[in-house]
């Protein structure tokens, strides 16, 4: 942090951080995340919450329990990533850390922590954390800082204006198998650095078991398509069927087969719908960043 920041945690107890949170449907599990949030010392400076096909209920709770959180709300599905697309377009702060609505900070000090990192790693655009979940044991903090190639959207921190010079998420309502995977690809091809730390840690509250719906299938199936459609050159595009291949038989060897003919039939439909998101990149940097998630962890 700067001297001139340093002065603002003082007087405030705040840092210069935003916190973006997209949710859908669940006010009890967001509204438990920002209770977490809002014990943190320092406390991010704004916090920014949006409610996907809103109704109107969530908002008037959170109004009336956490009135410092600003809302956008939309009448249509945009997804998470839609959501924290909107979020990272309107807050002011020049990082971002993004969670999930039942994902929240561990350590008391970690906004200061996100702060502390990026001012003394300026070379990191996100800095993503140690997750676990419930099925998984809690991770024990530390100080190594790693270089990776990818980052996970329920626990990460983002420098806003990298961002803001991509195309950024797309806004799908089932977003597994193309939401971090294409802002990282994007990210990427502009020269941007995604690193992990141990100082940071977060907590998925989840037992994922959610993953082995049909629906879900369904999507990642036609997500990695989707993905290799919007971003890779034609040639390239046999790398794409290849990952298809790849997803195909990962969900059969876990038992996930329904979801996978209805994924296959929906790709032209879905491609036709996305197409003004398509922005392709350049070869160099679409096989520079395969070949990245091979070499990193």
């Amino acid at each position: 942090m700067t001297e001139l920041d340093s002065l603002a945690v003082k007087r405030t107890g705040t840092v210069p951080v935003a916190v973006v949170i997209p949710t859908f449907g669940r006010g009890d599990r967001v509204c438990g995340t920002l209770e977490k949030i809002l014990e943190c010392d320092p406390r991010p400076s704004e916090i920014w919450v949006h409610i996907d096909q809103s109704d109107g209920v969530l908002e008037r709770e959170i109004y009336r329990r956490f009135p410092q959180v600003s809302l956008i709300s939309s009448i249509g599905r945009l997804g998470p990533g839609g959501g924290r697309h909107t979020c990272l377009c309107r807050c002011n702060a020049e990082v971002a850390v993004s969670f999930d609505d039942d994902s929240y900070p561990v350590d008391r000090d970690f906004f200061g922590c996100v702060a502390t990192l990026f001012e003394s790693h300026p070379e990191a655009t996100v800095i993503r954390a140690t997750i676990w979940d419930r099925q998984q044991k809690e991770q024990l903090r530390g100080t190594s800082f790693v270089q990776t190639s990818s980052f996970v959207g329920c626990g990460h921190a983002i420098r806003v204006t990298a961002y803001r010079q991509i195309s950024g998420y797309v806004p799908r309502a089932i977003a597994y198998g193309i939401e971090e995977t294409d802002v990282a690809l994007q990210l990427f091809s502009e020269g941007h650095k995604i690193f992990q730390s141990a100082d940071l840690r977060v907590f998925h509250d989840t037992d994922l078991k959610h993953h082995q719906s049909p629906e879900i299938t369904e999507c990642v199936v036609a997500n990695v398509a989707l993905l290799a459609w919007l971003r890779y050159p034609v040639h390239l595009w046999s790398w794409g069927l290849l990952q298809l291949g790849s997803t195909i038989s990962f969900c059969l060897r876990v038992g996930r087969w329904r979801g996978i003919i209805p994924g296959l039939l929906r790709i032209p439909a879905d491609c036709f719908r996305f197409r003004k998101f398509r922005r392709v990149l350049p070869s160099s940097a679409v096989s520079g960043y395969l070949r990245s998630r091979k070499a990193l962890p």
